[in-house]
């Protein structure tokens, strides 16, 4: 660097001085005094909140780059730009712009902010030609499947903004799967502040991940004991919708569908992303049962409530209370009416119309006896409403006798016997009963009730057959939807690993033994 001339010293400080003036002003706004330092870092590591990214912010660096920049300024610099005041008060102010610059941030639009990915016209963008070429590398049918599910569970909770409710649900629904979702222990990424600044998005969302396949504990899948398990969407779905939500929130319908919008979420991501394309059909199965679950479930409340319907209550009150001996009653009266005329007029079936001619045989009421009852699970398979035609022909005649409104459509349903599983170690289990040659029931009841009644809804009631054919429902005590199922995943619920013991076992010498032990751990 050029010698200035010793003849001109106010010269020699007027250059440098504005020079300064104008680069050391980006230089304090971008550095703290040692002080500051000290207090900041002491404040982040009281709080817990890594401080790499801030060391690495935009403001940090530009606040390093002014420094330097105010260094080089400095008489005695080897720098040549010294000799031009205008150069330097004009990179000064470069400075200032890029600090500008590098402090704004993308902001995120108003009408992008609070989505959760849960709503209901909610849709993921569509896939830029290196994110589809990146997906399908990771969801390569050659790798395994318990790898490519892994990845896409990991991602998906990723994508979605999990409040802690929704959150409660997945991981049901994964331990149901065989997927441990718990949370991890001694992880200590809230310290490793240097791993989380150099690592990407992908590896920050592995480091933090908490859904993983294959663990040790005995609860989930193992690949070692991959012979025990078996993949089906559909029927994980089924088991989480019919037995954990119900336990959980019995006939909540707005936890119902939220679980149900939930699951169907995810089988949707795994549709759209082709993670398992061997198991498209399984997985578009589940979804439909996400589909109708809500509507099930409160068809299956509203029938424990109105059940045993109109027809089958004046039937119990006659028959099994004994009231049919008093008909002189009106209330009696009604119900005897109801009775008759129910079983007489919507008779469609073969087995109705052989209960209809023992009925008008049997001219004296009181001679209709029960013959016995039975308490059971039954099965639906069919439902027959009455058709249309018949309810006009019902009417015109009801309106003939005076009776007009006195009688509701009626239809029957058939059922055949079955079982609700429960895992419990004294009741039986359905593989276990052969139910192929059990005889088929047909009880009748209101078309209001039929239209809520699914092909394949279980039953659990008290049932009573008459001495004329006729079978009717006493009492209601369970009803199950169509899709209900039973998991051997439930019995692990609660189940913990055996560990060794090493507390002595109390004995015929030694009884308090244990106690003693328990008592030295409590003081210690």
């Amino acid at each position: 660097m050029a010698e200035p001339p010793a003849d001109s010293p106010n010269k020699l400080s007027e250059g440098p001085i504005a020079t300064q003036t104008k680069v050391t002003q980006p230089q304090r706004t971008g550095t703290t005094s040692a002080s500051q330092q000290d207090n900041s870092t002491g404040l982040h590591t009281v709080c817990g909140v890594e401080c790499a990214a801030n060391r690495a912010s935009p403001t940090s660096q530009s606040g390093s780059e002014a420094g330097e920049l105010a260094s080089e300024d400095v008489p005695g610099s080897e720098d040549p730009s010294v000799d031009d005041p205008a150069a330097s008060a004009a990179e000064g102010t470069n400075a200032q712009v890029d600090v500008k610059k590098k402090k704004k941030k993308k902001k995120v639009p108003k009408s992008r902010r609070g989505i959760t990915g849960f709503e209901e016209y909610y849709a993921d963008a569509p896939m830029t030609p290196a994110q589809a070429t990146e997906t399908k590398k990771l969801y390569d049918p050659a790798l395994p499947f318990p790898d490519r599910i892994e990845e896409c569970i990991q991602r998906f909770r990723a994508r979605r903004r999990l409040n802690s409710q929704r959150a409660d649900m997945f991981n049901k629904y994964l331990f149901l799967g065989g997927i441990d979702s718990s949370q991890r222990q001694f992880t200590g990424m809230a310290t490793d502040r240097d791993a989380i600044a150099e690592a990407d998005t992908d590896q920050i969302r592995t480091m933090t991940a908490v859904d993983f396949i294959s663990g040790n504990s005995r609860r989930f899948y193992n690949a070692t004991h991959s012979d025990d398990w078996d993949v089906d969407f559909e029927a994980v779905v089924k088991g989480f919708l019919s037995r954990t939500i119900i336990d959980l929130y019995m006939y909540d319908e707005k936890a119902i569908q939220m679980a149900a919008d939930l699951i169907k979420n995810f089988l949707n991501y795994v549709l759209m992303h082709d993670v398992c394309p061997e198991y498209t059909r399984n997985v578009v199965a589940a979804r439909h049962v996400c589909d109708i679950a809500p509507t099930e479930f409160r068809h299956a409340h509203e029938l424990i409530l109105e059940l045993p319907g109109t027809f089958n209550r004046a039937a119990r009150s006659l028959f099994c209370d004994d009231q049919v001996e008093d008909v002189d009653d009106q209330k009696n009266f009604e119900a005897l009416v109801q009775f008759r005329l129910t079983s007489l007029l919507w008779s469609s079936s073969k087995e109705a119309q052989k209960s209809k001619e023992q009925i008008l045989k049997a001219r004296d009421p009181t001679t209709i006896k029960v013959i016995s009852t039975i308490e059971g699970t039954y099965q639906v398979f069919e439902v027959k409403r009455p058709r249309h035609k018949d309810k006009i022909k019902v009417d015109e005649e009801l309106k003939k006798k005076g009776l007009d409104g006195k009688l509701k459509p009626a239809g029957f349903i058939r059922v055949i016997p079955a079982i609700i599983e429960h895992g419990w170690g004294n009741m039986p289990r359905p593989e276990e009963i052969d139910f192929s040659d059990a005889d088929e029931m047909e009880f009748m009841l209101e078309d209001e009730l039929l239209t809520k009644f699914d092909v394949g809804m279980k039953i659990h009631m008290t049932v009573c057959e008459l001495n004329v054919g006729l079978h009717f429902i006493k009492e209601v005590h369970d009803v199950r939807v169509s899709f209900d199922t039973f998991l051997a995943q439930y019995l692990l619920t609660n189940w913990k690993d055996a560990v060794p013991n090493e507390r002595p076992p109390p004995s015929i010498h030694d009884p308090d033994a244990e106690e003693r032990v328990l008592s030295a751990e409590a003081e210690d």
